[in-house]
């Protein structure tokens, strides 16, 4: 009999979402290790809207951005209105992004319907989605009701599907992403080409999520140091199950995994998505055969077979336990960087840990793969379809592009990255090569953008949920799950993809 996963609460699922995040829930804008998000999102939703770290100003940014070039194109923009920027968490007027915006092209003064009452010193007029969960509802109401904000953080959970609901516009036109200033993120911005136009001006690329872990419990444990067997080549799969299986101790509450993206972390390593954006439309890997074997992997972590994953559904009403890997009970724990910036650097401040405590390391790779693959998460802003003001746009993404390049600046937003959010330069300096195009190819999952009908990555229950919920919160056979799900996926793919034939 097929074993069905529970259906989660609303209330846990707030939480959820997906691919984990980098700081988008801080706001940040590429000054902080993983910039903006789409993704505090997708694991925070609540928290991101509840309990923002607000930036302080920082002299050393802004003596960095007054001495950025810049390219012609974008020397004349004129931005005489605020920008409505809508998202789960508030825009950072402290970021490099939104100070080189100051220095390039004004404060603007003049402050959309409606807002009259925003400080007249920012740049943006933060407009709030009524909860994570519903931001896209929200988005499309303002649209249809001609209110629309001007920008909103990109997401592959709603791409391409926003653009078929007709919620973001293509930047052709506005934003010329084929000059020299783009030549860094060309080739991953074609990688998101939908009918052959551009949407996204990606300005960042950061791994999706991480495994978090403590040195000391590695220690304990006599294992080799995860991070070291990265940078030595050994970090794989095989080497992270035996760990996992060596740890795990149901009997005394002991789990190898925790978090909320292990499955398609690990897809991703394997080099395919489930569903993969090729040439301008979206193509179906549910076949794949290291995709299966992947799956078969991702089985054992359930409780019906080696346990190796937390029972969060039974222990935890369907969260992580944070609290059990600070215990030193969880080994690992899969989460975005943000994650060090909301819970790890308190426990480390409380517990009076040294600086070396907290690790991180990528998802293994894949054994006998002759490349290193990962998922990652780009930092973009959307068009919104009906904006008014497209030159304040055009001037905020250029801000990001040239934040994101421009040497100065990353090391002032470093350093705002330590003495804002506790971050070391151990850890920074891991970022960093984490980051460095040459360590991984880049992989991107978009098995959430094709309608929150079949795929909302905040409730397993349905199709595209049960692909991976079914195998590894429910130990079914990932064959037997695909063969179940695959026509309501596939039929939608044919339906999308005709869209833009």
């Amino acid at each position: 009999m097929k074993k069905t996963t529970k259906k989660i609460s609303a209330a846990a699922l707030a939480l959820v979402m997906g691919a984990t995040a980098f700081t988008g829930c801080s706001g940040s804008t590429n000054s902080t290790p993983g910039g903006t998000d789409s993704a505090a999102s997708t694991t925070s939703g609540g928290a991101a809207t509840g309990s923002q770290k607000i930036m302080s100003s920082n002299e050393n940014v802004k003596s960095a951005v007054d001495n950025v070039s810049v390219a012609e194109d974008y020397k004349d923009i004129k931005v005489d209105t605020k920008l409505k920027f809508m998202a789960w968490y508030d825009i950072q007027e402290a970021s490099p992004a939104v100070e080189l915006f100051k220095t390039l092209y004004g404060t603007p003064k003049n402050k959309p319907e409606g807002y009259e009452t925003v400080a007249d010193e920012n740049v943006f007029v933060n407009v709030k989605v009524s909860n994570y969960n519903n931001r896209y509802l929200d988005l499309a109401k303002l649209v249809q009701s001609d209110e629309s904000p001007d920008t909103f953080p990109f997401e592959t959970s709603n791409y391409p599907y926003g653009i078929y609901q007709n919620l973001f516009q293509t930047i052709d036109g506005v934003v010329d992403t084929n000059t020299e200033d783009w030549v860094d993120y060309k080739p991953i911005i074609d990688k998101f080409n939908w009918g052959g136009k551009v949407y996204t001006p990606i300005v960042d690329v950061n791994p999706a999520t991480l495994l978090w872990y403590r040195k000391s419990i590695i220690e304990e444990n006599g294992f080799d140091d995860p991070w070291e067997l990265f940078e030595k080549g050994e970090w794989t799969w095989s080497k992270c199950i035996e760990m996992a299986r060596k740890f795990t101790d149901p009997d005394n509450a002991k789990y190898a995994f925790d978090g909320y993206g292990l499955d398609h972390a690990f897809i991703a390593t394997t080099g395919k998505p489930l569903i993969g954006l090729e040439n301008g439309k979206l193509v179906s890997n549910l076949y794949d055969a290291n995709i299966e074997k992947c799956m078969d992997m991702l089985r054992t972590f359930d409780d019906t077979q080696e346990q190796l994953r937390y029972p969060r559904e039974i222990e935890n009403n369907w969260t992580p336990s944070y609290n059990e890997w600070a215990d030193g009970n969880t080994l690992f724990i899969e989460d975005g960087t943000w994650r060090y910036e909301e819970t790890w650097r308190k426990f480390k401040k409380k517990n009076k840990w040294e600086d070396d405590e907290i690790n991180f390391v990528p998802f293994p790779q894949m054994d006998g793969a002759d490349t290193y693959y990962q998922e990652m998460k780009q930092d973009a802003y959307m068009f919104v379809s009906g904006s008014k003001n497209a030159d304040g746009y055009k001037a905020w993404i250029y801000a990001n592009l040239l934040s994101s390049k421009d040497e100065e600046v990353k090391k002032a937003g470093r350093q705002q990255s330590i003495d804002e959010f506790d971050w070391n330069e151990t850890l920074l300096d891991r970022l960093d090569k984490l980051k460095d195009p040459a360590t991984f190819e880049s992989v991107f999952e978009f098995k959430n953008g094709i309608g929150p009908d079949i795929a909302d990555s905040t409730n397993g229950e349905n199709a595209v949920g049960h692909l991976t919920s079914d195998v590894i919160m429910g130990g079914n056979s990932y064959t037997t799950v695909r063969d179940e799900n695959k026509g309501v996926i596939e039929a939608r793919i044919k339906e999308l993809n005709a869209t833009v034939s």
